[in-house]
């Protein structure tokens, strides 16, 4: 798509020679007509054809022509230039996008619209140069025309005005199919003129690395969602979009909400400061703003270093204790559990996590909330064991996916309580929810709880599965011969003796199994070499059994 494109000399020689025997519209359609120019992220400078679509200053261009930019401006054809400020829309199926540039206090040069979609055999004019055309075929893009023209392929026409008899835009000339004897393509102008930005254009792939920032939609519903999904564009672009919405929605606290965390992201903890100030003055649901500044201090605490002053945790929850009196929301209670936790607080900030869970916000995760509260308020045994209990309880058998965490955790706490069987079976559950995404540790990990309670069976199958995802790890063969020793399988058990020796020669279990097992077998010369080995590298239980072999 890089290349210098000629209409403006073109357009300008027609012009120079009055438009001899062409219609009175032609020059003001001439007048209508752009190069886009896109400085690319890259330093290197793209051309496309645009073209005015009103009198407001909004161009249409290919949508694959801003992708990479970094900046863009259009080109009249007496050399003036207009900064394009937004994308105002955009269609990647189509190629289209519709920009908003920056004009005086002058009007831009447009041509009128036709409303209606064009028919087969309709004669159009295509342009710069205003040449007859015809339209030889009418599909569907949506509720628009999409025009198959008679005149052949022509690549230089990307991006150009289509008009009818009467001067009206009617079109835009579309990518070109690159194939011998092509026809040309035009996509109905109703399309363009229709595009707005949606909440789920915030974070379009296609335009990632486009600098030109997005109109926020109209609807304040819509421009709040687009505001909260702006997840991949940098806390500059989020503060400006925040400003704009701000500036379309003075009374509502979200535009403020916004910039103040976008600040914070920055580190600029003095400017977020006076953003929730200003707020607190100019929106009016006060208790938004107090818990907006109850988590911005709260973030602040836990991750700057320099903060306002009077930012502390007690000021945090002062905040949203306030928010809450203004409205009871379970949200607000959440907040003050938060910091509370962080402030060391954990027996309040167990019973607000429990009191959030008397509310419609009741999950797994807050159960859990309140479990780490307690088993850092350093209690353990069954009340900790509940509130695990209570966070699986919140999801019903075959366990779904989203389980799977709460089921491991209660496994770990199972453990702890020596109800090692039970811990068992929530491994086994977890297991299956994970689907094949297990490591080795995990499948070590059960092979342990299996081993003491005697398990054994299972336990070689789970060393195993431990040994096939991590081979060169000695310490799993060593486990392996232990398991086999205790099944009698005194061969079995040297093999994988020989095999973590193979990999690590140092590991004195190894040796010292290798040992047992030849005791076993009736070989005490090859027993005790072995045992001494083990002996020699620091193991102290060799010692005791070469002792017992006097």
């Amino acid at each position: 798509m890089k290349r210098i494109l000629l209409f403006i000399a073109i357009v300008a020689m027609f012009v120079a020679n009055g438009l001899a025997g062409s219609p009175k519209w032609m020059k003001t359609a001439n007048k209508t007509m752009l190069t886009l120019n896109v400085l690319q992220q890259g330093g290197d400078t793209l051309r496309a054809n645009a073209f005015f679509l009103n009198a407001m200053g909004s161009v249409v261009a290919p949508f694959k022509a801003i992708q990479q930019a970094r900046k863009a401006w259009v080109t009249d054809a007496t050399g003036k230039e207009f900064e394009v400020c937004r994308i105002l829309g955009f269609n990647s199926t189509y190629n289209v996008v519709l920009l908003q540039t920056i004009v005086d206090k002058k009007k831009t040069v447009a041509l009128p619209t036709l409303t209606d979609s064009l028919s087969k055999g309709t004669t159009v004019m295509t342009m710069p140069l205003g040449e007859q055309d015809e339209i030889v075929q009418v599909e569907r893009a949506g509720e628009y025309g999409y025009y198959t023209l008679k005149s052949a392929v022509s690549k230089e026409r990307e991006g150009m005005p289509v008009v009818d008899a009467q001067g009206r835009l009617v079109a835009v000339m579309q990518s070109p199919i690159v194939a011998d004897n092509a026809p040309n393509y035009a996509l109905d102008i109703r399309m363009p003129m229709a595009l707005t930005i949606r909440p789920i254009d915030a974070n379009n792939a296609d335009l990632r690395s486009c600098s030109i920032l997005k109109q926020l939609p109209s609807d304040e519903a819509q421009a709040t969602t687009f505001l909260y999904l702006l997840t991949s564009t940098s806390p500059e672009n989020r503060i400006t979009y925040a400003d704009e919405f701000i500036k379309l929605f003075p009374q509502s606290s979200t535009g403020y909400t916004q910039k103040a965390d976008a600040l914070i992201a920055e580190r600029r903890m003095d400017a977020a400061e006076e953003t929730l100030a200003k707020a607190m003055n100019e929106c009016g649901k006060k208790d938004e703003i107090l818990y907006a500044r109850s988590r911005a201090i709260y973030n602040g605490v836990l991750q700057a270093d320099s903060l306002p002053e009077g930012w502390t945790l007690d000021e945090a929850l002062s905040d949203i204790a306030k928010a809450y009196e203004i409205n009871a929301l379970p949200l607000y209670l959440l907040q003050e559990a938060h910091v509370l936790y962080a402030a060391k607080r954990f027996d309040e900030a167990c019973v607000k996590f429990m009191a959030c869970n008397q509310t419609d916000m009741r999950s797994a995760e807050l159960f859990i909330y309140a479990w780490q509260c307690r088993k850092a308020a350093g209690i353990v045994g069954d009340s900790l064991l509940a509130l695990n209990d209570s966070a699986v309880a919140c999801f019903t058998k075959p366990y779904p996916t989203a389980a799977a965490p709460y089921l491991y955790l209660r496994a770990n706490t199972l453990v702890e309580n020596k109800r090692i069987r039970e811990a068992i079976n929530d491994l086994n559950d977890y297991e299956h929810l994970m689907h094949g995404q297990l490591t080795a540790e995990f499948y070590y990990q059960r092979e342990q709880l299996e081993s003491q309670v005697r398990m054994l069976g299972p336990a070689v199958n789970d060393i195993q599965r431990a040994i096939t995802l991590a081979p060169n790890e000695p310490y799993f063969h060593a486990e392996m011969a232990t398991l086999l020793f205790r099944l009698n399988d005194m061969d079995g058990a040297i093999n994988s003796c020989k095999k973590a020796i193979e990999l690590n020669d140092s590991l004195a279990d190894a040796y010292r199994i290798w040992g047992i097992c030849l005791r076993e077998k009736g070989d005490i010369t090859g027993a005790r070499k072995q045992l001494i080995h083990a002996q020699e590298l620091g193991d102290t239980l060799a010692g005791g059994i070469l002792e017992n072999m006097k």
